[in-house]
């Protein structure tokens, strides 16, 4: 969606931010949402805010949601001044009717929160280090989290990461076909149903229900440009109720690839072992006393759900004619389902690597 600057300002307005308007870009490239950097001004110094339209068509109570975030960031933020969690919170700044949102004339949901500065946020680990911090700050929002008090959060999407619901859904789309485009994409269809059998290996009624961020791309974390130490978890839109090992194989999945999720020449994409070895080491080391038994036996297979389950969320947009991802041509769902399947191709040919890793870096945490 676009939208010209005299509605941007009309928006902001709704905010009672300090000083005068002076500046705003668009910031990021999230799949989702739309999201810009405001800059305000008084006298000499300047202030940023991160102003966000929430996606009311993919996020559909977005009340709830924003209900969710508040009582998330509210609670880090009372462990952060007690000294119980070390990394920054993202803050809400209230409209002018008091609450943690505005509401448009077109129906259209915002929010405002503070700018954190002196963070990177990277597509890519620079370094075996962003990935180890990267991971370390999730397992800490985990396990900050597993306290909240109050009723269970709201669910904002209704079987995020029910992987066998999400197969059914795609055998539906080819069996459908609604945009005649399965006989493009045959190979692609073999490929995900030869692996069918990923779709029960991490089922959520068989793991303890824990509050998890569901979105753990590397870019989520915010990295200290110069100290290089993780300072602030974002994207909070998905944070309710599920599997830690989710949150674990999605970080996996983006970190540990050797390319962008829209890299279009395939022999560029492979498994990278030594950032996946970080990846645990950091997990591991805020969320050793939080994993069961079976959380830790299961931790190992949790990058290759979570890659194919993506890969089908791709590859079903793309037969549904591209409804629920942002797209930049026609065939980029298309493209980044192949990306998706080929970085589990390599997974499992890593699959043995995978799991010494983790059963190695499994022997030093406390039982």
């Amino acid at each position: 969606m676009r939208f010209a600057e005299l509605d941007m300002e009309k928006i902001i307005s709704q905010f009672p931010l300090p000083g005068k308007l002076t500046g705003i870009r668009t910031l990021g490239n999230g799949n989702i949402n739309d999201t810009f950097l405001i800059i305000t001004t008084n006298e000499e110094a300047f202030e940023r805010y991160v102003l966000q339209r929430i996606n009311h068509e993919i996020f559909p109570h977005p009340e709830s949601m924003m209900e969710n975030f508040s009582r998330i960031t509210s609670h880090l933020e009372l462990k952060w001044k007690q000294g119980k969690y070390g990394y920054q919170v993202l803050r809400l700044m209230p409209s002018k009717e008091g609450d943690n949102f505005h509401r448009d004339e077109k129906g259209n949901f915002w929010r405002v929160c503070r700018f954190v500065p002196n963070g990177l946020s990277l597509d890519f680990p620079k370094n075996k280090n962003h990935a180890y911090e990267a991971a370390k700050a999730f397992g800490a929002f985990q396990a900050n989290l597993i306290d909240l008090p109050g009723p269970p959060l709201t669910e904002t999407i209704s079987h995020f990461h029910n992987t066998r619901k999400r197969f059914e859904s795609f055998l539906g789309l080819v069996k459908e076909d609604p945009r005649n485009r399965s006989r493009r994409v045959v190979d692609l269809i073999e490929f995900a149903q030869r692996r069918e059998c990923l779709t029960e290996a991490i089922s959520v009624n068989s793991f303890p229900l824990r509050i998890v961020h569901n979105d753990t791309k590397l870019n989520n974390v915010l990295i200290h440009e110069k100290t290089g130490k993780g300072i602030c978890v974002l994207d909070l839109d998905t944070v309710m109720t599920g599997c830690v090992l989710h949150d674990f194989g999605d970080l996996a999945r983006t970190a540990s690839c050797s390319a962008d999720e829209d890299e279009v020449d395939l022999k560029k994409v492979s498994f990278l072992p030594t950032i996946f070895e970080a990846i645990v080491r950091g997990y591991l080391e805020s969320t050793e006393c939080l994993l069961n038994a079976k959380e830790r036996e299961t931790l190992h297979l949790a990058p290759q759900v979570i890659t194919f389950e993506l890969g089908l969320r791709f590859l079903s947009d793309y037969l549904d004619g591209d409804q629920y991802f942002k797209t930049k041509h026609p065939n980029h769902n298309l493209d980044r389902a192949r990306l998706q399947f080929e970085l589990l191709r390599s997974m499992e040919n890593y699959s043995d690597k995978i799991r010494n890793i983790v059963e190695s870096a499994l022997q030093f945490c406390h039982p």
